[in-house]
């Protein structure tokens, strides 16, 4: 499985970044959902932590971090780190992790999994989820014809998902949506970036609306962002 990431990190530009640091735009996309979900002592994983960005915004706010990674590169670096490794196969994950989880995250993952490997997370979401845990995803949406560069720019990307396909598999699943639609836009640059980022914001709105009007209700960000509860 790890051949077809041979020099990925090299790629992503990992190899050269520093681990577990994410950016400021990241500690925005990250506490705009889930600042109020990690704390002191939560236990929080991830499914393919890449340059770990996530956990390390994860690990300063005092949560307790594990995840999972196919790249023995970044493995060796979450282990130097402190990040508690877990197997690829996520039914061996109740046996190492030491409780409930306050939230499992797969940002920019699902893409790369099977359609079985998708099914079996989202189960052990369901299953190792404390009650009102949040499972946290993000992935290219395929219903947009603007995720075609996401989706088709990387030969690792296996599936193609969209909000209404993992509400389906969620289906007879402890799982509910509370949240399924186009990501939180971070900007950097203090009052510019603001700016920027909320003209930006209004020309895609208006340009949405004018494809609604002209094609009917198609959801046209290029990456979904999804957030489900445990119930």
């Amino acid at each position: 499985m790890e051949d077809g990431y041979l020099h990925y990190q090299e790629l992503k530009g990992w190899h050269e970044a520093p681990f577990m640091q994410p950016s400021r735009t990241d500690v925005q996309f990250f506490e705009h959902y889930l600042r109020h979900a990690v704390g002191s002592g939560a236990l929080v994983a991830e499914v393919g932590f890449g340059n770990g960005n996530f956990l390390g915004w994860a690990a300063a706010r005092g949560a307790r971090v594990f995840g999972s990674e196919v790249q023995a590169a970044a493995r060796d670096k979450a282990v130097a780190s402190g990040v508690g490794l877990l197997p690829l196969e996520f039914s061996s994950w109740q046996a190492v992790l030491p409780g409930r989880l306050r939230v499992l995250a797969a940002i920019d993952v699902m893409e790369h999994l099977t359609r079985e490997q998708n099914a079996a997370l989202l189960a052990a979401a369901a299953r190792l989820l404390e009650p009102g845990g949040l499972l946290f995803l993000r992935f290219p949406n395929g219903q947009s014809p603007l995720s075609l560069p996401i989706q088709y720019g990387d030969h690792t990307h296996v599936s193609v998902l969209s909000a209404p396909i993992v509400e389906q598999m969620a289906r007879g699943l402890a799982l509910e949506v509370m949240f399924a639609g186009r990501p939180f836009r971070p900007y950097a640059g203090g009052l510019p970036g603001r700016a920027a980022r909320k003209l930006q914001d209004l020309v895609r709105s208006a340009a949405d609306l004018l494809v609604r009007l002209v094609y009917g209700p198609l959801p046209m960000h290029a990456n979904t962002v999804m957030v489900l509860r445990r119930t």
